[in-house]
């Protein structure tokens, strides 16, 4: 049977697959055979490199795929990382000046420029997005090359405003970070897919349903990660399964870019 394909999108001068992924979590962790199965399933050309353990001490040794023990350097050791976009995922964040203090170290150690950018409420779950916004202003006065993807919670507001401050792409949460409810507030998230940069529908993921349901609002694609690791399927047959239902949809513009 042939395989799903994962398409592309432009933006800020990357070509980006529509879908995304993750390599689970504290709770569910990954070797390097998976994750190299992962990436086969997926097709992405999307690689986030983990900074939770990232510290002046770990260096290079900090910079994770996922959350099993595997680096960065490892991976790139037996898969092509030079041809994919490689994303420097400041994840777990709880403060501005965290997340920025994590982000200008990764930068340093890499030179990589794109960065998905997360400032977190205690919860783990939901996104302060008033921190989040003080951590973008912050690095677009100490780092203007950097090209910041932030992760918000569903706010036409602070989407807007994050839009106004550079950031060419906004990952909008649908719920919160493995709840699994899709999109709680659809009407808000359509209004912020009416702003003129791309939306990537990230957190609270289920199914390719919710994927749907976010291209059909004006989403440019989505990311999926803890549902991956529920249910029988292995991680690598999930991304294979969750990609072949895309199939109906992910090639057509999204709905709110045809109607404009």
């Amino acid at each position: 049977m042939k395989q799903a394909s994962n398409p592309l999108f432009d933006v800020a001068g990357l070509r980006m697959s529509r879908i995304w992924h993750c390599f689970g979590n504290y709770m569910h962790k990954v070797d390097l055979a998976t994750i190299q199965r992962m990436l086969a399933a997926s097709q992405t050309n999307v690689l986030p490199i983990n900074t939770h353990q990232l510290s002046e001490s770990t260096q290079r040794d900090g910079l994770m795929i996922g959350f099993g023990g595997v680096t960065f350097d490892q991976l790139a050791a037996v898969h092509p990382v030079d041809q994919m976009v490689i994303m420097l995922n400041i994840n777990h964040q709880t403060t501005a000046e965290a997340a920025v203090a994590k982000t200008r170290l990764a930068h340093r150690l890499t030179g990589e420029r794109v960065v998905k950018l997360e400032v977190l409420n205690t919860d783990m779950k939901t996104s302060n997005n008033a921190a989040l916004i003080e951590a973008v202003k912050m690095l677009k006065q100490e780092l203007p090359q950097l090209i910041i993807m932030p992760l918000l919670a569903n706010n036409y507001d602070d989407a807007r405003r994050l839009m106004e401050l550079g950031c060419p792409l906004l990952r909008v949460m649908g719920s919160g970070i493995g709840e699994g409810r899709g999109i709680v507030d659809t009407q808000e998230f359509e209004r912020i897919c009416e702003l003129p940069v791309p939306v990537v529908l990230d957190g609270g993921v289920r199914d390719a349903r919710d994927y749907q349901i976010a291209h059909a609002l004006g989403a440019q694609g989505s990311l999926i990660n803890s549902a991956l690791f529920v249910g029988a399927l292995s991680p690598e047959a999930g991304l294979a399964r969750f990609l072949e239902r895309s199939q109906g949809f992910i090639h057509e513009a999204p709905q709110a870019l045809v109607a404009a």
